[in-house]
């Protein structure tokens, strides 16, 4: 049986650092790469060691250039791919590059900085940042435009069934596929309009988090628009966001950890892509999706093998 990496299927935490990292292509680079990756499962163990009342988790996810380029004897996952970009009008999801995602979460923002100092310590030279993030949690839970977030996520044993890879491709059961993308909120537009314009563009009230029944539902309603259902069963993604922000910037940095990557591609058509009745998801009139990437989190096991 296999095991995946320690920061898929824990509950939320308080504080993560989101690192999308672009990779140098010589022979050097690749060996460090390759051992860098394979150790950072026993860093990210060894350092919660010393802070077992501040569980610290990690994951190591490449795109599908890193794969290629990293692990060349052995096939892609099935499904990875680069991030796949939308576009309708002045609507857009776009594609940015990243070919290492490094995400670290705890409850304590010092502690991801001693994990991502330790790992970027050996990285350094072989890679290029192209983005750090430091993400926190917001109130109770909440995005930065005030609504609770990731109520729809997968509980208990669900987690593990929607998120990681199974016996449909054995030889990556225990990794998971992840999307991101960084959403910039535009705050003073949201906050100019009536509290009740907001909950009908989420779809749920805001102080108590309930979620419109079909009659007092809109067609362009975020829940609606990202809760999909294929053959009577509902599309699911095992999400791990966390705002982010400063007095100048904020937003959401959306993650998505799944089986395959086909969900979250789903709902993110739905959202950009007007129906035939002109609905599209109308929270977009006031968060723009500046970043998107595509990665894939193997197994402990399969970075166990990799030793540059």
């Amino acid at each position: 049986m296999t095991t995946p990496q320690s920061g898929i299927l824990p509950e939320a935490a308080t504080n993560a650092t989101f690192i999308t990292l672009l990779i140098n292509n010589d022979a050097d680079s690749i060996a460090s790469l390759r051992r860098t990756a394979s150790s950072i499962p026993a860093m990210t163990a060894e350092l919660a060691q010393h802070h077992a009342d501040s569980p610290l988790v990690s994951t190591v996810s490449f795109g599908a250039h890193a794969w290629d380029t990293l692990f060349p004897e052995s096939p892609r996952p099935k499904h990875l791919a680069p991030f796949k970009g939308h576009k309708q009008g002045s609507r857009q999801a776009p594609s940015t590059p990243g070919d290492i995602l490094i995400h670290i979460r705890s409850v304590r923002q010092d502690i991801n900085f001693d994990l991502s100092r330790q790992i970027m310590d050996k990285l350094i030279d072989s890679v290029q940042i192209e983005e750090e993030i430091h993400s926190f949690r917001y109130q109770d839970s909440r995005d930065m435009i005030g609504f609770v977030d990731g109520t729809e996520n997968p509980q208990g044993n669900d987690r593990s069934d929607v998120a990681l890879v199974g016996d449909e491709d054995a030889a990556y059961a225990g990794g998971s596929y992840i999307n991101c993308q960084r959403y910039v909120h535009a705050m003073n537009d949201w906050e100019a309009i009536p509290i009740e314009h907001q909950e009908q563009i989420i779809g749920r009230t805001k102080a108590d988090n309930i979620e419109f029944d079909d009659k007092q539902s809109v067609p362009t309603a975020h829940i609606k628009r990202v809760n999909i259902k294929e053959n009577g069963k509902s599309l699911e993604i095992l999400r791990h966001s966390l705002p982010y922000g400063d007095s100048s910037e904020c937003g959401l940095f959306f993650i998505a950890y799944a089986r395959s990557p086909k969900p979250f591609d789903r709902m993110l058509e739905q959202m950009i892509h007007a129906d035939h009745h002109g609905h599209y998801d109308h929270l977009l009139n006031f968060t723009l999706p500046v970043t998107g990437c595509a990665f894939f989190a193997p197994s402990i096991d399969f970075l166990a093998q990799v030793d540059g």
